[in-house]
């Protein structure tokens, strides 16, 4: 009777040591499987340009997450600015440094290299310069497959590499100009087009003029542009010149709404 029960005790526990080893072993293949995702993103479809990898792996409402820019939604708009990365950086070659899995979040780090050839749709500028800088993104997964993407960037780190001299142009008198605008869904490349080529590069010529930044949603038309200015006085200096009456006059057919314009005292709390 006691070797009876002594067995029946030792079956159990070899039984829950199997239960417990396959268990482990399945949780371990599906971060396994889950890391093996996050690196094919980053090599095939960054580094070798083969989108079909997104389809297996990228849901259709797929939305990507990249402060301070609006959100890409969906699969197909985010092909297009990888496409876009690959386009302005002919030598790019992103890096994945370390993946890390947690239930459904996946979290990658790495570096982004490459040179700057063609026009950014950011800055509307080119400089041919090389960049290498870390991102880090939080992924979310859903029955094997990402929907969403929060991306981390060294944004000061890239824009010194390209050329910007990051100094405090902020005193007592810094004056900041804020335009809110809502422009036609047809007219929104053209707008943007003109803006990059004619509006930014004249402005730096303009008296007192430190930066400008412009944001967008192209499904609504909505934007946000955000001018600096040394003082309020050269802002109304630059917006009496003819210079400025000309722009605004090659944008009157742009607007489904008449834009809005405030101003505003900059200043830095500590």
């Amino acid at each position: 009777m006691r070797n009876e029960k002594l067995n029946t005790i030792l079956c159990i526990i070899t039984l829950f040591s199997v239960f417990c080893v396959n268990g482990c072993g399945q949780q371990q293949a599906a971060v396994e499987a889950q890391k093996e995702i996050a690196r094919r993103a980053v090599e095939e479809a960054w580094n070798q340009g083969n989108f079909n990898v997104l389809d297996e792996q990228y849901a259709s409402n797929f939305v990507y997450h990249q402060t301070p820019f609006p959100d890409i939604r969906g699969l197909e708009a985010y092909k297009k600015y990888v496409r876009g990365n690959r386009t302005n950086y002919p030598d790019l070659r992103l890096t994945l440094d370390e993946v890390v899995v947690e239930g459904d979040r996946v979290v990658t780090r790495g570096r982004y290299a490459g040179t700057q050839k063609g026009v950014s749709p950011t800055l509307g500028i080119s400089t041919g310069r090389p960049v290498n800088f870390q991102w880090c993104q939080v992924s979310r997964m859903e029955n094997g497959k990402f929907v969403e993407v929060w991306s981390f960037v060294d944004w000061l780190g890239f824009m010194q590499q390209i050329g910007y001299t990051m100094t405090p142009p902020v005193t007592e008198n810094t004056f900041a100009r804020v335009t809110v605008t809502r422009t036609k869904l047809d007219k929104i490349n053209e707008s943007t087009s003109l803006y990059r080529e004619s509006v930014v590069p004249d402005a730096k010529k303009q008296k007192g003029f430190r930066g400008i930044m412009l944001l967008s949603d192209p499904e609504t038309g909505k934007g946000l542009s955000i001018a600096i200015w040394d003082s309020e006085a050269d802002a109304l200096a630059n917006e009496q010149s003819g210079y400025y009456k000309a722009q605004v006059g090659k944008f009157a057919d742009f607007f489904a709404a008449k834009p809005v314009r405030e101003g505003y005292s900059v200043k830095v709390r500590e």
